[in-house]
């Protein structure tokens, strides 16, 4: 068996272990470590909870997004995958979290229009090669063959908002967004495409854009969220 996989290698290996694989992007071992949002979860941002409804957070402050869906919880494995796509420059994981993406927004059965990706500042699109959300959004736009524009532009170059509370989240992305190629997002409903939902600032901001120029409703989809972000 190892002479045949020297003379014919496997067409690829698994994106955790690299062990080879002769379809897909993980072996079964790893695949089984992945920890899916099962059960409730909030029907507004989309965390899971322990009963049906809305949770507390969103009872309280609400969002200006309608929902947010996100395959997976921010944890172990994924948040692994999800550092290594932002920071080092493994591109090859957008197709992976993308197909699982996909199916999310398959279930919801949203009346998606278009579907818009969170930009990245210049400053750090130049430092990072690339913004990881744009290339999910791409990937997203083959899945369900509908059309992406990268309607927003981040004019301001915040801080991360990774150390900061809620409320300097909230104050940090002020005004940092604006709105380019309307014609493309007016009058219809749009997908917000982002890696991570935590307490939903950016995510919020950008959907109050959207609508102050025009679009109706705003979706988003993430790869992970999780119950104390």
């Amino acid at each position: 068996m190892i002479f045949l996989d020297l003379l014919f290698p496997p067409k690829t290996t698994c994106i955790i272990c690299k062990t080879a694989i002769k379809t897909g992007y993980l072996c079964d071992k790893c695949k089984s470590t992945l920890k899916f949002i099962e059960g409730n979860r909030c029907n507004i941002c989309g965390k899971p909870i322990d009963y049906e409804g809305t949770c507390p957070d969103c009872l309280e402050h609400g969002h200006e997004f309608k929902q947010n869906i996100s395959p997976f919880e921010y944890d172990g494995v994924v948040k692994d995958l999800i550092g290594r796509f932002k920071y080092f420059k493994e591109r090859e994981l957008a197709p992976f979290f993308a197909e699982y993406m996909a199916d999310a927004v398959k279930k919801m059965d949203w009346p998606i229009d278009v579907i818009v990706p969170v930009p990245l500042h210049k400053i750090r699109l130049d430092e990072r090669g690339y913004n990881q959300t744009e290339l999910l959004a791409r990937e997203l736009s083959y899945r369900l063959n509908i059309f992406m524009s990268k309607a927003l532009r981040r004019v301001r170059n915040t801080t991360t908002q990774t150390a900061l509370h809620k409320e300097e989240r909230i104050e940090n992305v002020k005004g940092a967004f604006k709105v380019t190629y309307k014609d493309t997002i007016v009058g219809k409903n749009a997908l917000l495409v982002d890696d991570v939902l935590t307490t939903g600032a950016t995510l919020d901001e950008c959907a109050k854009v959207l609508k102050e120029n025009g679009a109706k409703d705003v979706y988003v989809v993430t790869i992970a969220t999780g119950k104390n972000m």
